[in-house]
């Protein structure tokens, strides 16, 4: 199996473990045509016994590659196909974020085993670009992350729930 393929695996059980826990919904999109990898949904309760049923889009990113991001501190430089970028500040009445997982340099660090645990050695972060400009860049362009914007099911659960309040992220 290429190396790719499993780290688009690993950030795949990676969400999909956080969306267990903190029950939301994930489906795994197929032909992701428009950057978005999965879906994310939730039933969300406002109040007055009123219900919203809030969705949220993700672009899934894996890297352990240090040619491919750079740590400043509180921030991540990573670099993102054009491609994918565009799509991510293409306007849609879902919200979309990118999730970017960063793995151990080894790959023996990866992912842990015990007849007690299970564990996924690394850190999502996301951002969003819904309000960017698109680049007319030809490659890549270097996208930034900050380190507090972390992935994990309580922050998932806030976004569905901000979705669901304001429309937005």
């Amino acid at each position: 199996m290429q190396e790719t393929i499993k780290k688009e695996d690993i950030s795949i059980s990676y969400i999909s473990v956080l969306c267990a826990y903190a029950d939301v919904a994930y489906e795994i999109i197929r032909h992701d045509d428009d950057s978005t990898d999965g879906i994310l949904r939730k039933t969300i309760e406002l109040g007055n016994n009123q219900k919203f049923i809030s969705e949220l889009r993700i672009q899934l990113k894996c890297t352990s590659s240090l040619s491919q991001y750079i740590d400043n501190g509180d921030t991540i430089t990573y670099k993102l196909k054009v491609k994918n970028y565009n799509d991510l500040c293409t306007p849609s009445t879902t919200p979309i974020i990118l999730g970017l997982l960063i793995l151990p340099p080894e790959k023996n660090e990866w992912v842990k085993w015990s007849p007690e645990e299970l564990l996924i050695k690394g850190c999502m972060y996301w951002n969003e670009f819904s309000n960017n400009a698109s680049s007319n860049n030809t490659g890549t362009i270097n996208v930034k992350f900050d380190k507090k914007n972390v992935v994990n099911s309580e922050t998932l659960c806030d976004m569905l729930e901000k979705i669901a309040r304001e429309g937005s992220l």
